[in-house]
C-alpha cells in the first residue's frame, strides 16, 4: 500500500487549483476595475443583497417552537373558556327548568302512594 506524502498531495492540489485561478484572474480583475471606478454603487448592491437575503431567511424560517406551543395553548385556553361557558350557560337553564318541575309536589304525591300501598 503507497501512502502519499504531504508534498505528493501539495502537488496534486497545485495540478487542480492554478488552472481554477488562472480561469479567475481576468473576471477578478475586472470586478475589482469595476469596484474601484464604482464604489457607491457597488456598497448600494452590496447593502441590497443583504436585505435580499436576510429578508428571505426570515420568511423561510419557521416560527421557533416556544411560539408555537404558546400559539397553541393560548387557543386552547380560549376554546375551553368557550366551553365553559357553554357550559354554565346549560347548566343554568337546566337548574331553572328543574325549579319549573316542583320536584317536592311530585315526590310528596308519590311518596303517599307508595305508602299507601303498605298501609
Amino acid at each position: 500500500m503507497n501512502i502519499p506524502t504531504l508534498p505528493d498531495l501539495a502537488a496534486d492540489a497545485r495540478l487542480v487549483v492554478d488552472p481554477v485561478l488562472n480561469a479567475c484572474a481576468k473576471p477578478a480583475a475586472q470586478a475589482e476595475k469595476y469596484i474601484r471606478q464604482h464604489p457607491g454603487g457597488t456598497l448600494l448592491v452590496a447593502a441590497g443583497l443583504g436585505i435580499v437575503a436576510v429578508l428571505l431567511a426570515r420568511a423561510l424560517t419557521p416560527a421557533p417552537p416556544r411560539n408555537r406551543a404558546l400559539r397553541l395553548l393560548e387557543d386552547i385556553q380560549e376554546r375551553l373558556a368557550s366551553l365553559a361557558e357553554d357550559g354554565a350557560h346549560a347548566v343554568g337553564k337546566g337548574m331553572d327548568s328543574l325549579g319549573d318541575l316542583h320536584l317536592d309536589r311530585s315526590f310528596d304525591k308519590l311518596s303517599r302512594k307508595f305508602k299507601g300501598l303498605f298501609h
